[in-house]
């Protein structure tokens, strides 16, 4: 059954995946023949679930044979303990159900186009037996792909998901104008919990990358001043970080998808290979709050550095455009935001940017080999987050460069003052 040497999950058979193709497509009395499974689960970039390919032989209930390919994500809990806060298995499980459908199905209505939009994967199935489980299409099988997360994204990737997020974040409005007890109430928080940024734990392993940052800049010509702004903001670093977050709300609020970044992208070509569609996966970190969130979290993650340095505003120039005839599209009964009032948004979570940069990127941009072995609960360890804090903004000279010209645009906008 399986195409790996590591074990598998053992709940994982026939009979499973037969419920699975039975709820997700609706039929009944599928006979599932044949099943192989491939472990794609990968160091350094599945922190919180195990990710299988579950290559499906079945016959329907009128004896056709089909083949079909799904992607199953397990979350066991030994990789569950440290985030049990966050209920993630609930939240993503609650996306998928019942609002993404919704979404969708709200998009065709106003959609001038021959294809249906859709967001992301479609759910097969979801169950907490005997470990939280969930079941989704798999996206290469229509000719997706991921792109590189050491490298990030091209400009033509980049306007793409920044159009992509703009219709999302303006259904998401719509939705909690209408429903907002599926959109506001059950999504409160997000990754960034206020008792998580108060542990202990928290600042060893983020303020130790912080003083590092520091420490590597200090060498570099005129980086004197921003230097010891670094390490005024590590000498404060619980408030700094929680002021960047809470509160969450602003302005405009959407419901953030939370994690938007290389490897949570999917992209289509045609055949010159000129890239066409996009599908985002992974809402298990949603919560509602400031649209401003989500676009400081993919701008200081995913950019090529030379579209970062020189085409961020037009992205989000193309987020505030397609964002506004969405909602011109949409029943949206509220006045339409202004440019500025957008880029004050922006600017308003700039120091949770900030923090994005030098918390998450460098972890998200290392080197595959120098990665392999990251979880969660390795990084409990002092010595193991140590030595990967040097890897970190060393391994990749994106991750450095990229940095020293966020820290430069930073300054200039007085968020360490």
């Amino acid at each position: 059954m399986s195409s790996t040497s590591e074990p598998l999950p053992l709940y994982l058979t026939s009979q499973f995946f037969r419920r699975s193709l039975e709820h997700g497509l609706q039929q009944q009395d599928i006979k599932v023949l044949d099943v192989q499974l491939t472990d794609l689960t990968r160091g350094g970039e599945n922190y919180c679930s195990n990710i299988y390919r579950a290559h499906i032989k079945y016959q329907t209930t009128d004896r056709q044979l089909i083949e079909c390919s799904l992607i199953v994500k397990c979350m066991p809990p030994e990789k569950q303990a440290i985030l049990s806060r966050l209920h993630i298995y609930n939240k993503e499980t609650i996306f998928y159900m019942h609002i993404k459908p919704k979404l969708e199905a709200l998009m065709w209505g106003v959609k001038d186009s021959e294809e249906p939009w859709i967001l992301g994967a479609k759910h097969y199935y979801s169950t907490t037996q005997p470990e939280q489980t969930m079941i989704f299409e798999d996206l290469c099988c229509d000719g997706y792909q991921l792109k590189c997360r050491q490298l990030g994204l091209d400009a033509a990737h980049a306007l793409l998901v920044m159009r992509k997020l703009a219709q999302y974040h303006a259904l998401t409005m719509v939705m909690a104008e209408n429903e907002p007890e599926t959109i506001i109430d059950r999504y409160p928080f997000g990754l960034l919990h206020m008792d998580a940024i108060k542990s202990e734990p928290f600042k060893l392993l983020f303020g130790t990358q912080l003083l590092k940052l520091a420490a590597l800049i200090n060498d570099c010509d005129g980086f004197g001043p921003i230097t010891r702004k670094l390490y005024r903001y590590h000498e404060h670093f619980t408030e700094r970080v929680l002021k960047s977050v809470y509160p969450l709300r602003g302005a405009y609020n959407v419901l953030n998808h939370g994690d938007l970044w290389v490897n949570n992208i999917f992209f289509k070509y045609d055949e010159q290979y000129k890239v066409q569609n996009v599908r985002i996966i992974d809402f298990q970190l949603c919560f509602y709050g400031s649209l401003g969130f989500d676009i400081n979290y993919f701008l200081n993650t995913s950019l090529e550095l030379d579209v970062l340095r020189t085409q961020r505003q037009e992205l989000i120039d193309a987020y505030y455009d397609a964002l506004v005839d969405s909602l011109k599209q949409l029943p949206w009964s509220k006045p339409l935001p202004e440019y500025e009032e957008i880029m004050a948004e922006i600017r308003a979570r700039e120091a949770y940017g900030f923090f994005v940069a030098f918390g998450f990127f460098p972890l998200m941009s290392m080197i595959g080999v120098d990665s392999e072995d990251n979880s969660l609960k390795n990084f409990h360890d002092e010595e193991f987050a140590r030595q990967k804090v040097q890897l970190m903004f060393e391994g990749n000279a994106r991750t450095l460069e990229s940095l020293k010209f966020t820290l430069k645009r930073l300054d200039d906008l007085q968020v360490f003052d």
